[in-house]
């Protein structure tokens, strides 16, 4: 049982992932033809969406469908859909629009497929009917049309897209899972057999005429699929023969046939001679060599093949050789196929100088290409197949090399340039961009003789998709910087009106009135005039000013400063009042907040009246007793009165001192607190205001290499390496200014990594970010083979 239900969850996870490829490529077609832009965001909207939602959908639906197998249910339950389609909807009376069109969708495609595969579903239900313990038939089968519609209903609804995206997905999944779901019973059925779970099955259904399942994917099955029958298998396969008449080798290509960059010199080869023309390996058939078969070197005394041989035999390979000839990512051996088919032709030649050269250099020219980190396996894969053309090219025409606007080389660029930042999936097989390097290869394949104007033709076919591709990634990518813009803004702005209040209140105790004032008000003015205007604007340097003034206004040290309030308070409570109605507070509001102002100012002025006449009393008070003193040394006067007249000095004087030095106190601005900063100081603090970066990552010198490489970074391509996933091929699309960030997204314009630029450097030097060689990928492989090989008797231009 466990086997049926490990394989039925892995064909449904193979189809899922082949639904949501289709469904991202149809969606945003539809998003690039809307009229309305309403309808435009909802579908890229839906895009994202799905795009971040796609595994757990996935899996949701897998759980789902494993659930059922522990817990059989009826999920054909009053779904059956009679003639009367007026009598089925009875029951959705009660149901919107939305879900009536979606619960309808799923019910035409169960009776479908109970209506095509009524045999294969009727066979799998008994089976499993043995096996299980609960009673299964056709409607609560765990595989049954009914189940897997409904699973997938269920974990769709869980997203929010628009209705239209909606039963676009509904759609796909009808094409590319529901469609295909004879495969899978054919499969599950057949392994049921295998295991010996009721081998025969007599069913009068078996005789009815059906629609025959949907064939196989053919080559691009891929792990995971399940495969209908044995008869589905290439013929040969299971006696060990390949398709070319030999052993099977690796990829179905015969052994020897191809090598590893560094070349096996002793590797055998089983290339058929039956292919070859008779006297077609070069001159050696008529010169009367008799020496040793096979390709000797040049001084062996063998004649020279001619290149016009050369190129016959180059040909004769390309064709004969396999599609999966290069599936493991080796090159082809020419010198080892010439080699096999003059021994067994019984011929013998040698190889002019230059040809031998060529074959030498085009040889390392696709060893690079193997070892280029720029591309994805799958990718180099299918371009080292461009080793025959491209020898043949250079053998033709010797100056191949010093041609660098030829169209063969630049389509090999174009194709390069294009897939440099493709990452492979789990169903890369269906990827747009993989089936059209794909196309444009087997194009070449069998297209290409002599005729240069292949090259031309599919480099102008691969530049259209290219630019098809591109845009629709700039319009996703563009969304994806405006968005991580906007964000930083915010995140900007918030830090430097932080930075603007901690500077002119840090230890500074005000009163209730006023924290309500810049809390509520003012930090939203302030917030509001940063994200229009910038820092550096009058507008924002005004708003700071107001903000330095209403705090000055309430610390101020008084009688002192009561000149300067007279000035300043009809100013300051005429731009405190237009900030509050900037942001459309309530007249109600507003003249709360003004109040609590107004009623602050006035006991600070009374207050501050009040120590003044204290001040001025006491300067009288010991202006009389100087005066007496002065008295006292020139006059003698009686001691009772003079102490009577003492007393009532330190009387009239004590008290009133006293409480002027309680004013003075509450007035008066604290010894160890600082005076306010002036707005240059302020403006400086919010300039260097940022995000704080992580505590684990050290700072680095100005000097460091890696440190100084972040300011060089311009639109280049990275290789992303986490510890625990696969490498991810991204782009530096954006340095966010606000945040001082840099913003990296995939081919397809997804945001994949944002670093600041402390965590970018780190990253650099920890190799976690590893940049990607820039430059056409034919260039750098001349410059490698000019480096490698020093002079040539081939013109080279790189």
């Amino acid at each position: 049982m466990s086997l049926v239900n490990q394989k039925a969850i892995q064909w449904i996870q193979g189809r899922a992932e082949e639904v949501f490829a289709q469904v991202d490529d149809s969606l945003f077609m539809m998003a690039e033809k809307a009229h309305q832009q309403d309808e435009q965001d909802q579908l890229f909207q839906a895009i994202r969406v799905i795009r971040v939602e796609q595994g757990n959908l996935i899996d949701g639906l897998c759980d789902g469908i494993e659930e059922r197998f522990h817990n059989p249910r009826n999920d054909a339950s009053g779904d059956d859909v009679s003639p009367d389609l007026s009598t089925s909807l009875k029951s959705l009376s009660l149901v919107n629009n939305d879900d009536l069109e979606q619960q309808v969708a799923i019910r035409s495609m169960v009776a479908n497929i109970r209506r095509d595969y009524a045999e294969a579903i009727a066979a799998l239900s008994l089976r499993l009917d043995t096996l299980l313990s609960s009673k299964i038939y056709d409607e609560n089968l765990p595989l049954g049309p009914a189940a897997i519609c409904n699973a997938f209903a269920d974990v769709l609804n869980d997203i929010d897209v628009c209705l239209r995206a909606r039963m676009t997905v509904l759609k796909k999944f009808e094409l590319h899972l529901v469609n295909r779901l004879g495969e899978l019973y054919e499969a599950c059925n057949t392994l049921l057999i295998e295991q010996g779970v009721l081998p025969t099955i007599e069913d009068p259904l078996r005789h009815r005429s059906r629609p025959s399942a949907p064939a196989a994917a053919g080559p691009g099955n891929q792990a995971g699929e399940i495969p209908l029958s044995s008869a589905a298998a290439p013929v040969g396969t299971a006696t060990g023969v390949s398709p070319m008449g030999g052993p099977a080798g690796a990829a179905g290509m015969p052994p020897g046939s191809y090598h590893t960059p560094a070349g096996d010199p002793g590797a055998g080869g089983t290339f058929p001679a039956a292919a070859i023309p008779a006297g077609s390996a070069g001159a050696g058939s008529e010169s009367g060599y008799s020496g040793t078969p096979g390709l000797l070197p040049a001084g062996a005394g063998a004649p020279a093949m001619a290149t016009p041989t050369l190129l016959q035999h180059l040909g004769q390979f390309q064709s004969s050789l396999p599609a999966q000839a290069s599936a493991a990512g080796q090159l082809i051996n020419v010198t080892e196929l010439l080699q096999q088919r003059l021994v067994e032709s019984k011929q013998s030649a040698s190889l002019h100088e230059l040809d031998s050269e060529v074959i030498r250099l085009v040889d390392m020219l696709f060893s690079f290409m193997l070892e280029d980190r720029n591309l994805a396996e799958p990718i180099k894969v299918q371009l080292i197949r461009l080793q025959l053309p491209m020898l043949k090219l250079a053998v033709s025409d010797k100056a191949f090399f010093s041609k660098s606007g030829h169209p063969a080389r630049r389509l090999l660029n174009e194709l390069a340039d294009a897939a440099i930042g493709w990452q492979p999936g789990e169903n890369y097989l269906n990827d747009p961009l993989y089936r059209e390097v794909c196309t444009i290869v087997e194009e070449v394949l069998s297209r290409y003789d002599r005729d240069d104007r292949v090259f031309l033709q599919l480099l102008e076919s691969f530049r259209e998709f290219s630019l098809r591709e591109r845009r629709r990634a700039e319009v996703m990518e563009r969304r994806t910087i405006d968005e991580a813009q906007g964000t930083a803004r915010v995140e900007a702005a918030k830090a430097r009106v932080a930075a603007v209040y901690d500077t002119l209140t840090a230890d500074r105790k005000l009163p209730k009135i006023v924290h309500e004032w810049l809390n509520r008000v003012w930090s939203s003015v302030l917030f509001r005039a940063c994200l229009k205007e910038g820092t550096d604007s009058g507008v924002w340097r005004q708003h700071v000013l107001t903000a330095r003034d209403l705090i000055w206004s309430v610390v101020a040290p008084m009688p002192e400063s009561s000149v300067k309030m007279r000035r300043l308070l009809p100013g300051l409570k005429k731009r405190l009042e237009d900030g509050a109605q900037s942001l459309s507070m309530s007249a109600g509001d507003r003249q709360r907040l003004m109040g609590g102002l107004e009623v602050l100012y006035r006991e600070r002025q009374t207050l501050g009246e009040r120590v003044e006449s204290e001040r001025e009393r006491r300067t009288r008070e010991r202006l009389v007793q100087e005066l007496r003193r002065e008295a006292d040394s020139v006059l003698a006067i009686p001691v009772e009165e003079d102490a009577v007249a003492e007393d009532d000095a330190v009387v009239g004087v004590a008290a009133p001192a006293a409480q002027t030095e309680v004013l003075d106190e509450a007035l008066e601005l604290p010894v160890d607190q600082k005076a306010l900063p002036d707005v240059e100081e302020i403006q400086q603090v919010v300039t260097d205001a940022a995000v704080t970066e992580p505590a684990d990552l050290k700072p680095l010198p100005s000097d460091d290499n890696h440190w100084q490489q972040t300011y060089h970074l311009k639109d280049s391509w990275f290789l992303l390496r986490h510890s625990e996933k696969l490498p991810v091929r991204c782009r530096l699309a954006a340095i966010i200014r606000e945040l001082d960030q840099f913003m990296f997204v995939n081919r397809q314009g997804a945001k994949v990594a944002v670093y600041s630029r402390l965590q970018l450097a780190h990253a650099l030097r920890d190799e976690a970010l590893l940049p990607l060689e820039q430059g056409p990928l034919f260039e750098r492989a001349l410059e490698y083979v000019v480096g490698s090989c020093g002079e040539s008797k081939i013109p080279i231009r790189v």
